[in-house]
């Protein structure tokens, strides 16, 4: 079984919403951390700006949730038809056949797929004007999960990177949120070729 879909089983029979891990608790003790900037290698576990202060349990569940969407195992395994990894608030349960479905016919699960004309990238074929709005689109959501600084610096980090370099779960993050921005099923016309039979 792969990393991702472990990744996701945790997340279900868990059910602890938008990531599976959750941050252990912590003494109510201040202490400082600091999130990586933008232009860094994207392999590196976080960058450099200036520090947040912040309490030991936000700075352990922001840690967690920025290791998860950068560097996890789960998000860097880029292969295969698999259970989303992203499961905020735009992600719907009931559409998950078809996301899987619109992965098969865009990329054959191929996370890393870039279209014969260099348009299209990544899991879902975004073109890059679309994979950028949704970088403005996600901000709001995590802009409330990792705090403004880092939300900032984690969407920049992703504008400046192609959609086929982004990790599984900033992919999967992307298509349900531009998917069901405005309600459920909302933008499936831009995957209005692939939808069909979905």
């Amino acid at each position: 079984m792969r990393i991702a879909q472990k990744a996701a089983i945790v997340v279900a029979t868990a059910g602890v919403g938008l990531f599976p891990m959750a941050a252990p608790a912590f003494a109510e003790e201040t202490s400082t951390v600091s999130i990586e900037g933008a232009a860094v290698d994207p392999s590196a576990d976080v960058v450099n700006t200036s520090p947040i202060v912040m309490t030991p349990r936000s700075a352990a569940l922001i840690t967690k949730t920025w290791k998860f969407a950068f560097v996890s195992q789960a998000t860097l395994d880029r292969s295969g038809i698999e259970s989303s990894l992203y499961r905020g608030q735009y992600y719907r349960s009931n559409l998950e056949r078809i996301r899987r479905c619109i992965v098969r016919r865009e990329s054959s699960g191929h996370y890393f797929s870039v279209s014969h004309s260099g348009k299209y990238r990544g899991a879902y074929q975004m073109s890059p004007a679309l994979a950028r709005g949704a970088t403005w689109m996600m901000f709001p959501e995590f802009k409330k999960i990792l705090g403004e600084k880092a939300a900032e610096v984690a969407m920049l980090r992703l504008r400046t990177m192609p959609m086929h370099k982004w990790t599984r779960f900033w992919q999967d993050a992307a298509f349900s949120t531009v998917y069901n921005w405005e309600h459920t099923n909302s933008g499936a016309s831009h995957w209005r070729a692939t939808n069909r039979g979905c």
